[in-house]
């Protein structure tokens, strides 16, 4: 076989769009892409300098590729998901939909990528989970977690194109003189502003996104992690950043805590305050890693941690971990296994 037959649901999306694009950078062997929506509509897309047509997934003969990656939404996960693996395609998905159905695994290579065994549908945990736990992972190893606070920034990009627009709008209305004018995506405006909660509010007034976080975590690391979160959206295109304070069950050194970092994989430390290197969304833009810099101890609590976590959440957060568990799964399709 000379390279994966890929199938891309919701490939004119943001996320569809970077799978494309990490794709092409990480130059992986793709045989054949096939480009798919809820609707067609004669749109399409291009992937390495070839133009292809946008299909309509309801049409979706699955038998023309070996997997599928689902980035539509969870509407979409649920009704043709379990279709395509009933058709013998690995699902990976990006959606809500499966990440915590006991029956389906929830994975990030760098932390539990054994965790995919035999099954053909594997979930992608949120965007905001996956940088978290790629930094907790090696410390949760090496020193144990007792407690977990998280707060995020999260950028517009996380809830869609139609939000990354309204950004630009609106902050181009400002600078005119135009004033904001009535928002459509959130409720309140987002440009020169902050809200202090991502997604709908659920039980005990945590919204959707900050129980992502608290359930994810705990089964991607296959044990109870205490894990409270606040999830902030910020007037920012693309990077999700997060305040982590950590309890830890074994004491450590600073020194210690960055070395055990540093041999994270996908790990890059940005931590030199003295001369101002710290992770911020812009400097993660456009890269696969997950920078931690403000690495110090707690002033009150011995074995307390303090980390700043940044990451493109288009790409690290999303296509990327999606790209990486398929690559793992080579040895499937007669190909190279994990890197």
């Amino acid at each position: 076989m000379s390279g994966y037959r890929i199938a891309v649901v919701g490939a004119t999306g943001l996320v569809g769009q970077t799978i494309l694009e990490v794709l092409d950078e990480h130059r992986v062997p793709v045989q054949s892409l096939v480009a798919l929506a809820r609707q067609g509509g004669g749109r399409t897309v291009v992937f390495r300098g070839q133009s292809i047509e946008v299909e309509p997934v309801a049409s979706m003969d699955w038998s023309r590729v070996d997997v599928a990656f689902f980035a539509a939404g969870n509407a979409v996960s649920d009704e043709y998901a379990p279709k395509a693996a009933l058709a013998g395609v690995t699902v990976i998905d990006k959606s809500s939909r499966f990440r915590m159905d006991p029956t389906v695994p929830l994975v990030v290579p760098e932390v539990n990528g054994d965790a995919v065994g035999d099954a053909r549908i594997i979930a992608s945990p949120n965007c905001s989970t996956i940088q978290l736990v790629v930094a907790l992972a090696p410390l949760a190893r090496r020193f144990g977690l007792e407690r977990v606070i998280v707060s995020t920034y999260q950028a517009v990009s996380g809830t869609g194109r139609e939000a990354v627009e309204e950004l630009e709008q609106q902050t181009r209305r400002q600078v005119e003189g135009e004033g904001l004018g009535d928002p459509e995506v959130y409720p309140v405006p987002i440009a020169h502003n902050v809200l202090p909660y991502c997604d709908q509010f659920m039980d005990q007034d945590y919204t959707g996104e900050e129980w992502k976080l608290m359930r994810e975590t705990s089964k991607i690391m296959d044990q109870p992690v205490r894990l409270s979160a606040t999830a902030v959206r910020v007037p920012v295109y693309v990077g999700h950043a997060e305040s982590v304070y950590v309890e830890t069950r074994e004491p450590w050194t600073l020194d210690q805590v960055r070395a055990v970092l540093s041999e994270g994989r996908s790990v890059r430390i940005v931590d030199d305050p003295a001369r101002g290197l710290v992770p911020t969304p812009r400097d993660a833009a456009g890269t696969d890693e997950v920078w931690v810099g403000r690495i110090r101890a707690d002033v009150h609590e011995p074995k307390g941690l303090h980390l700043f976590v940044v990451s493109d959440n288009l790409r690290r957060g999303a296509a990327t971990n999606a790209i990486e568990i398929m690559q793992q799964l080579g040895p499937r399709w007669g190909l190279g296994g994990a890197r």
